[in-house]
């Protein structure tokens, strides 16, 4: 899997890779839902934990795991603009998560939001789930 910074060319990767709050129905999908055009099913080698905070967050790159989520498909003029709304909706600067370049397991390459800090206090589940945030 290959990790990218901001630096990759947006209209390289029009695909947003999403495993929690920002999946179609969830909570934070309103902010997302005006830049996509299409989603599906997908998943990306890694692990998912319930933050206890009312979201999940991931760490990417383990090769015998696997995140479940949504593949979104973003409208290609409106890729810039949406990663600047995105980036403030997932709180980029607080240092938790970052955005990255993944690569699906069916081979789709797509920006999502990776934690860098797992903790303690965070718990290690299968998939994000919770009807507490819809």
């Amino acid at each position: 899997m290959r990790r990218d910074n901001h630096e990759e060319a947006r209209a390289d990767v029009p695909r947003l890779f999403v495993y929690g709050t920002l999946q179609p129905g969830h909570l934070r999908w309103p902010f997302l839902e005006p830049f996509a055009t299409g989603c599906r099913p997908a998943s990306v080698p890694g692990r998912i934990y319930d933050a206890g905070c009312g979201w999940p967050v991931a760490d990417f790159g383990w090769s015998d795991e696997y995140v479940p989520g949504t593949l979104i498909h973003l409208d290609q003029r409106r890729i810039d603009e949406a990663l600047v709304v995105l980036d403030e909706v997932e709180a980029t600067a607080t240092e938790l998560l970052r955005r990255i370049v993944v690569t699906t397991t069916d081979g789709e390459r797509a920006w999502t939001y990776h934690c860098d800090k797992v903790v303690d206090g965070f718990t290690l589940i299968e998939r994000w789930d919770s009807v507490d945030e819809r």
